[in-house]
This record gives C-alpha cells, sequence and structure tokens, in this order.
C-alpha cells in the first residue's frame, strides 16, 4: 500500500492511500452493498472532506505528478458525511471507514517523537509546488496545527534519533509557496520555539 501527501493548486493538503481487497474480510468483500467498492478504491482526505475514486485507477497513482492527482481527486465522489438512510447504505459507510482504517494502520513511511516542549510530532514526506509552479518534495513536520518543513533532509531520517529530530525542528519552516493574498498562508509565528537544548522525553515510536 501508498500513501501521498501533497500540497494541490489552491494550497490544500491531501493525504492519499489506496484501499486493496487484501484489506477486506472476504465475507465484507463479498457483501453486495460493497457493490463498486469490492475491487478496491483510491482515497482523498482533506481536513475539511474525504472523496473516493473506485478502482481501477492507475498502479502508478503515487508517482503521479500533482495536476494528474488532482483530477483522479475531482472525478473521486464525495464521501457524505450525513448517516446514510437504508440498511445497506449504512453498512455499507460503516465498512468502508472500517477497511479504511486498517488500510492507514499499515501505514509505512512515518515518525512520531515527542519535542522538548511537549508536542508530539509526525514526520513524513510531503510533495507541493514551489513558488514558480514546479514540483517540490519536502519533510514535513506535524503538531496539532502547526506545520513546519524542511527542504533538505538526512537520507536516513526515518532512523533518526529524537536529539536529531529535535534538531531538524530548528532549522525548518512555514510553508510559504504561494504568493502573499493568492492562497492559505501559515502564520510565521507557528513555528516551534526549539531554543532549549534537545533532551530525550520519550522513545520514538515508528509507524511501519
Amino acid at each position: 500500500m501508498a500513501v501521498k501527501e501533497f500540497t494541490d493548486s489552491r494550497g490544500v493538503d491531501w493525504r492519499a492511500w489506496d484501499v486493496k481487497p487484501s484489506h477486506m474480510h472476504p465475507v465484507t468483500r463479498g457483501e453486495d452493498y460493497m457493490a463498486n467498492l469490492q475491487d478496491g478504491w483510491l482515497v482523498f482526505e482533506s481536513g475539511r472532506e474525504k472523496r473516493r475514486l473506485e478502482a481501477p485507477y492507475p498502479r502508478n497513482w503515487s508517482t503521479l505528478p500533482i495536476p494528474a492527482l488532482e483530477e483522479m481527486c475531482r472525478r473521486a465522489m464525495p464521501v457524505r458525511r450525513v448517516p446514510q438512510k437504508s440498511p445497506s447504505g449504512q453498512r455499507r459507510a460503516v465498512s468502508a471507514v472500517e477497511i479504511e482504517q486498517v488500510a492507514i494502520a499499515q501505514e509505512g513511511g512515518r515518525r512520531t517523537f515527542r519535542s522538548p516542549a511537549g508536542r508530539e510530532w509526525t514526520v513524513r514526506l510531503h510533495e507541493c509546488m514551489d513558488r514558480g509552479g514546479e514540483p517540490e518534495m519536502v519533510l514535513r513536520f506535524t503538531a496539532d496545527d502547526i506545520v513546519v518543513e524542511l527542504a533538505k533532509w538526512p537520507e536516513k531520517w526515518r532512523d533518526a534519533t529524537i536529539e536529531q529530530f529535535a534538531l531538524m525542528l530548528l532549522d525548518a519552516n512555514p510553508p510559504r509557496r504561494l504568493p502573499r493574498g493568492k492562497g492559505p498562508q501559515r502564520r510565521g509565528d507557528d513555528r516551534v520555539d526549539m531554543s532549549s537544548p534537545p533532551r530525550i522525553v520519550e522513545t520514538a515510536d515508528r509507524a511501519d
């Protein structure tokens, strides 16, 4: 399974991941209410909405450029946040969410750690467009509503210690790729104060 995080042309952050038949219990997959989800789907989730693109979709979707991901996201069906009226619709909605949770739980490529300030951070790769419209990969640190990024990072960042992650945070900055006034902007004061010498607070967790 692949997980892809990216920022679209409007400045909206998305997480995309694929759900395969192997993530489903055979009995659930065979139920009539799963209908056209039986062969899997691609999930697009932002802070405001979730969309599902039913299989078949490109096998190399995670390596496609951002404009292609945006196009697939537009074609994906929005997930209704109101309860389904029919019993079969309710069962389908519950099953799909449970299967998505199983799939994302198997995600690799991220680390979590707790900083000296007591914040729990998640670290993962994130793709975006720079101010010139060129694709850019950054190492993104998130904690609650705080987002900071590194343009350059160690190749073996997944094996970094808590002290090393704390030092990376000193060099990280809020994302500012869009010209001011043309999209969402992070406040400059979102940057966490890491002026104190880093120290180990707890053992880092790895989500593999």
